[in-house]
């Protein structure tokens, strides 16, 4: 049962949903493996700026950051902005970098890996912004790099480098809409809190 508070924050969500699909599609329009994230990040960045968090920047290994509130009980959104190559680009049936928009579905490289992910935490932290912020909350949004070939060392460097201590991480990697609580092993990896893994609504090709 859907309480008149829930029903107020999928409305909202939904008179987002036209930005958070374009925002997706721009994202799969710059082709950005390991390493070569830059142009991406840029648009990331820019979004985040245009959505009016408290702050936004680049860390040193160019993880764009964003941060929403100021409380002492911190939590952690992370997505990678990275993905792996397209191999043979006629071998799609969409061409993989047009964030093709089909019956409600959108198509191509980062299109479920994890693109989406970084969208739709973006537009909810603006929804959670509007709503109001806890005043006991601090919410980081991260869109980290080199996921794909360094997993879990961006968020390292940003725990012990800059000095972000969540109390609790979620992992944007797609599940099917279902929550798991991550590994023992990542979660002493990535970062001291718990962590786990939903995902956002799963497009149709990785």
């Amino acid at each position: 049962m859907t309480t008149a508070r829930g029903a107020a924050a999928l409305a909202a969500a939904r008179s987002h949903e036209p930005a958070i699909v374009d925002f997706l599609r721009g994202m799969i329009a710059i082709p950005a493996e390991s390493g070569r994230e830059r142009a991406r990040c840029e648009l990331v960045a820019a979004t985040y700026r245009a959505l009016g968090f408290d702050e936004v920047f680049f860390d040193e290994l160019g993880t764009v950051v964003a941060r929403v509130g100021s409380g002492p009980f911190t939590i952690l959104f992370d997505g990678h902005v990275d993905c792996v190559g397209v191999g043979d680009p006629a071998a799609w049936p969409h061409d993989p970098f047009r964030g093709r928009f089909e019956d409600g579905l959108v198509w191509g490289r980062g299109a479920v890996d994890e693109l989406p992910a970084i969208a739709a935490m973006a537009y909810g932290a603006r929804i959670l912004a509007d709503r109001g912020v806890p005043p006991g909350v601090t919410l980081y949004l991260t869109a980290s790099v080199m996921e794909e070939d360094c997993d879990g060392a961006c968020l390292l460097h940003l725990i012990e480098r800059r000095g972000v201590r969540p109390d609790v991480v979620v992992l944007g990697e797609p599940t099917d809409l279902a929550v798991f609580a991550a590994t023992a092993a990542a979660s002493r990896r990535r970062s001291p809190p718990a962590a786990c893994r939903p995902t956002a609504p799963t497009p149709s090709a990785a």
